[in-house]
């Protein structure tokens, strides 16, 4: 039996709640059929910060974005749906919020969005079963998922985690309000690779 890995309710929780907010119950309803997890329907996971929610069950939500949206949309909604969810994550986090500010207070742009990378890096990898890295060139960020839940039995042809491009435009907001940036994903575990990249382009998109 292979080893398993989870997610804290809370997480899934504010994820489902999102995209409620987006679709509807109903929505969830038929997304969560989809996905053969109809056991939350109506059901959420409990909004606390026990290791419960396996890394299987992201991926099976995740997948279901793919089938009922198809390839194009499942990206532009798993996109919106996990900047809303680190967006809803900060309300429900405020001691974490707060100590971010602080990490993030002084120095250049790149310097403040180094630090808050490599802070909600390590903030991912205390509270879930998530492993991820952070590194950089002069020209690029790169978020690193060395244990990825979105790509849990998934295969692809194409990236898949796009729910973390997502929570990213969220962190990256949150760093640096007023700036966008171009997130892009260019490995996958479930294309293959053996850990998946995420890169964060230095030079600002969009300026306040």
């Amino acid at each position: 039996m292979s080893e398993q890995y989870f997610y804290p309710n809370r997480w899934p929780r504010i994820i489902l709640e999102s995209t409620e907010e987006i679709v509807g119950p109903k929505g969830v309803a038929a997304l969560l059929n989809l996905a053969g997890l109809s056991q939350y329907i109506g059901n959420y996971p409990p909004d606390d910060m026990k290791k419960e929610f396996p890394f299987e069950h992201v991926g099976k939500l995740q997948q279901a974005y793919w089938d009922m949206y198809g390839p194009r949309g499942a990206r532009v909604f798993a996109t919106r749906a996990g900047e809303k969810t680190f967006n809803d994550g900060l309300e429900r986090f405020a001691s974490v919020a707060k100590a971010g500010k602080a990490v993030m207070r002084i120095g250049s742009l790149e310097k403040r969005i180094s630090l808050g990378l490599a802070f909600f890096a390590k903030f991912f990898n205390t509270v879930s079963d998530q492993v991820v890295s952070v590194d950089d060139t002069d020209t690029v960020w790169r978020w690193n998922l060395v244990r990825c839940p979105m790509c849990t039995g998934r295969t692809s042809d194409k990236p898949v985690c796009h729910l973390a491009v997502g929570v990213l435009n969220g962190a990256l907001n949150f760093a640096a309000e007023g700036y966008r940036f171009r997130v892009t994903p260019v490995a996958c575990q479930a294309v293959g690779d053996e850990v998946g990249v995420i890169e964060i382009e230095k030079e600002p998109l969009q300026r306040p």
